[in-house]
């Protein structure tokens, strides 16, 4: 057996070490001496603890262990985990491990069922072959999952050496908690997923997460930057769809222009001026919402951008003009060279008829 980004060796070397529990496979039996074993008792292989290994630890900066996610919701049953080299030294391992629970009121790790056949392989973590993966499953109907810290111990090199991977599994109580640490991070400008992030709900153990570009990348980023929890849910991966309505720079004595035509490449927001020059004396009615577009070839497609805003009500008079500040997001958007719009959707006062203004520029 071969598993991803590992080196499976049946060298004379790697046939010297030993696993906790080598089973081999027997004759299928034929039906006659089925019967003639009718009267046998089966046996079923149960679950069984593992000592926690004693060997000397070895340090994250040589080996490292760590599972997928820091944090697990209680109805978690598997947790893959991940051992990786990170020095010339060679290291070897079987696919024997120990789990352990820490019971903070008796202050101990207590071990827990671990798989009871163990396949005779040897991992030899190498440079050339530093990476090796493994799913670990809890036996949730031997010992039922209980929030807290969990341990995934691996022994190394004839038992002499011993690593461990941490997890945590954590109840609704305890995902509240993961969510207010997430929301308190929101305010380190520091990070980048900290203004990714515009808006994030709860429901029993899951946190539901909106990013304002939901890519699998910044996904990676923002389990990084702030919370690694498997029960977070970021929603289907959008890719923004072309821009397709008629917008006006000046119709029916409404205008929409930037600041400046031009700004340079990284700038984060440019100002926007809508001047209301109607002869008719019409109320110009808007919300707050507006979007920005980059043209690729033809297609006008829309950026990255924050959809949550107040929902409010602005009524701009006649021969006035309303400016704001539009986002460009250059952290979540790759705004090279090129042409830009702002669209923003207007009505006059009263009316039912809506159009889009949009302002141009370039960025250079």
């Amino acid at each position: 057996m071969l598993l991803s980004s590992c080196h499976s060796t049946t060298s004379k070397k790697g046939q010297e070490f030993e696993t906790d529990s080598i089973f081999k496979s027997e004759p299928i039996p034929t039906e006659e001496e089925q019967g003639q074993s009718s009267g046998t008792t089966a046996f079923v292989l149960q679950p069984v603890p593992r000592d926690i290994p004693t060997g000397e630890a070895i340090s994250p900066v040589l080996l490292s262990m760590q599972t997928e996610y820091n944090y697990y919701p209680l109805s978690t049953t598997e947790v893959k985990v991940t051992v990786t080299s990170h020095s010339q030294q060679e290291y070897i391992c079987g696919n024997d491990y120990s789990l352990a629970y820490y019971n903070n009121e008796k202050r101990q790790w207590e071990t827990l069922p671990t798989d009871p056949v163990i396949e005779d392989i040897g991992w030899i973590l190498q440079p050339e072959y530093p990476t090796h993966e493994q799913t670990i499953k809890l036996y949730t109907s031997e010992v039922p999952n209980r929030a807290g810290k969990y341990r995934i111990y691996k022994a190394f090199n004839r038992n002499s050496k011993v690593a461990y991977a941490e997890f945590e599994l954590v109840d609704e109580t305890g995902a509240k908690r993961l969510r207010k640490q997430m929301d308190a991070a929101r305010h380190n400008k520091n990070i980048i997923s900290s203004q990714n992030l515009y808006v994030s709900y709860m429901r029993s153990d899951s946190i539901f997460v909106d990013l304002i570009n939901n890519s699998i990348h910044f996904q990676k980023l923002f389990r990084k930057e702030i919370l690694n929890y498997s029960a977070i849910n970021y929603g289907a991966v959008r890719e923004p769809s072309p821009f397709t309505q008629k917008a006006y720079t000046d119709t029916l004595q409404v205008s929409m222009k930037t600041e400046k035509p031009v700004y340079p490449i990284g700038t984060e927001s440019v100002n926007v001026i809508l001047t209301n020059k109607n002869l008719g004396q019409q109320n110009l009615f808007f919300g707050e919402y507006y979007f920005v577009a980059r043209k690729q070839g033809t297609q006008w497609i829309p950026l990255y951008h924050n959809r949550l805003v107040n929902d409010v009500g602005i009524l701009l008079k006649p021969h006035g003009d309303y400016q704001f500040k539009a986002q460009l997001y250059p952290l979540f958007n790759d705004n090279t060279s090129g042409q830009y719009r702002v669209y923003k959707e207007v009505e006059f006062d009263g009316t039912n008829r809506k159009w889009y203004m949009a302002a141009e520029f370039r960025i250079e």
